[in-house]
């Protein structure tokens, strides 16, 4: 018979074991601690550091490298995630910050219609018949549409909504980057309008479009969203929102970030939340005619004309919720702006003024050269500054 022998502890070893458990807990509750210490530490340095950034002014700027540039007279420049991409009636190029050439694609087109999101890169011939689609490497595919070019966008993976004449009716056509046809679709005036303007989703998986059409006499337009993915798959036409506007008429809309979209008409800012069925969650009646829109990190802006003599522009920004967050006066005759993650950066060919969200002006100065084009930098007061001939990375100090 097998021998079982309890084991019953002592009480000096009951002592050691509990001990023990409390040197364990003392041990995690202080590690706990200090790993809370330390991420409250690096928060308020955080906070600190941006505190700094945000109220700190800038008086010059040094420049930090310059590369030669060799354009054309008649070439345009745009920023293609960092770099310079030049295009004019011949080709096309991008150029990375040190003026080394990425890829170059020639075609000869009459008037390039030209989209860049990110990386993504789409250019097609008005009335022409080809788009050519880049990516960051060069050329990934050519979509011959067969039928006239109105207009175009391009998603952030490259696919391309296309805008076609056909005889009595308009088409909208979407495409992947190879040049596959996705999804056909015809827009006769007498159903659901002429589409005015056309954006896709990151993915290309959402397409907004705004239609302008006659009812009963009068002027209407519609924003609409159709969903391509499995989502909008039981939908009619695969519309899953859309919205209706009297006497307006949409030339402009896009996406802001994964779930946000606006449209900007003559006489209101929409905004429309969701990734997959976007709704209509802010409006904003406008009065004034508006003279550009831009965009940028989830933001939406808008200049007018300055009607009260005190600037000669005046610059409304919007959150994607539709908060007007910033409503600035400029006072010199710009050419282009930069909205960044906390500032906005607005120059012509020989001036720049940065303000930050909060209206401050963080610097104003002139260029030594005629520049083209501003382009962020690696750092919030470094940037690549474009001229005719040269490539400079400049910072502000």
């Amino acid at each position: 018979m097998a021998k079982i022998r309890e084991f019953v502890p002592s009480p000096e070893a009951k002592n050691k074991r509990t001990e023990f458990e409390h040197k364990i807990k003392t041990h995690r509750r202080n590690r706990i601690i200090k790993i809370l210490a330390t991420c409250a530490t690096v928060i308020v340095m955080m906070m600190i550091i941006f505190y700094l950034w945000d109220n700190s002014v800038y008086t010059s700027y040094s420049e930090i490298s310059s590369f030669q540039r060799i354009s054309s007279s008649d070439s345009t420049c745009l920023e293609h995630n960092g770099k310079v991409l030049t295009y004019s009636k011949d080709g096309i190029s991008s150029i990375d910050n040190k003026g080394n050439v990425i890829w170059n694609e020639t075609y000869q087109m009459q008037n390039p219609i030209v989209e860049v999101n990110e990386n993504a890169v789409a250019v097609g011939d008005y009335r022409g018949h080809i788009i050519y689609v880049m990516d960051e490497k060069g050329k990934v595919g050519e979509i011959d549409t067969n039928l006239p070019i109105r207009d175009l966008c391009v998603s952030k993976i490259g696919i391309v909504a296309a805008v076609l004449e056909d005889s009595n009716l308009t088409r909208l056509n979407l495409y992947d980057s190879k040049g596959k046809e996705l999804v056909r679709s015809e827009c006769r005036m007498s159903q659901n309008g002429y589409p005015v303007a056309v954006a896709l989703s990151d993915t290309g998986e959402v397409m907004e479009v705004s239609y302008l059409y006659v009812d009963s006499g009068s002027m209407k337009s519609s924003v609409a969203f159709y969903n391509f993915s499995d989502v909008g798959q039981n939908s009619v036409d695969r519309l899953v929102s859309g919205n209706e506007y009297a006497d307006t008429v949409i030339p402009y809309v896009g996406f802001l970030g994964k779930d946000s979209a606006f449209a900007v008409g003559n006489n209101r800012l929409s905004f429309y939340s969701g990734a997959e069925k976007p709704v209509s969650v802010a409006e904003k009646l406008l009065s004034e005619e508006i003279q550009a829109v831009y965009t940028g990190n989830e933001y939406v802006g808008l200049v007018y004309i300055d009607t009260t003599g005190a600037a000669l522009y005046r610059l409304d920004l919007y959150d994607k919720k539709g908060n007007l967050v910033l409503s600035q006066n400029i006072d010199f005759d710009y050419q282009n702006m930069l909205i960044q993650k906390n500032s906005v950066v607005v120059y012509s060919n020989t001036e720049c003024v940065m303000y930050n969200i909060s209206g401050r002006e963080k610097y104003r100065g002139t260029f030594g050269k005629s520049v083209s084009l501003l382009i962020p930098a690696n750092k919030t007061n470094r940037f690549v500054m474009v001229s005719s001939d040269s490539i400079d990375i400049i910072e502000l100090n």
